[in-house]
């Protein structure tokens, strides 16, 4: 239930915003990449405290490759999961509907708030090592 209204609001969010055409697509491709924001903050502290090197900036580095892997991966089981498991419809016309309770609510807020805010920091310094 919580994925499910996970995906509803980046669906309302990127059809107003992003994505008028196809947002189930984007919506999508955001929930697979949601999750590797975690995976890459994870590395990063991991990187800062010398437990493991971090290097993202050749494409043959072990990362890169777990990074794409991860990636596919991903698209593949939410590709799956909303078009072939649930209907993606469904989820939306559901939500629509009816409401959900608060703490629902705010632990998708939360989780989208953290892995949007980790992409955004990811983005404007992208190459740069701190």
């Amino acid at each position: 239930m919580l994925y499910d209204y996970i995906y509803f609001k980046v669906y309302m969010w990127v059809s107003k915003r992003i994505d008028p055409f196809v947002p189930q697509i984007t919506a999508t491709i955001a929930l697979s990449l949601f999750p590797l924001s975690i995976v890459y903050l994870v590395l990063k502290i991991l990187s800062h405290l010398g437990i493991y090197d971090f290097e993202m900036s050749f494409t043959t580095s072990s990362t890169f490759i777990l990074v794409v892997v991860l990636l596919l991966l991903l698209l593949v089981l939410n590709s799956i999961y909303f078009f072939g498991y649930k209907n993606w419809k469904e989820i939306i016309n559901y939500f629509r509907k009816n409401k959900v309770t608060k703490q629902i609510n705010i632990y998708s807020n939360i989780y989208i708030l953290f892995c949007t805010s980790i992409i955004i920091f990811f983005l404007l310094f992208f190459g740069y090592n701190f």
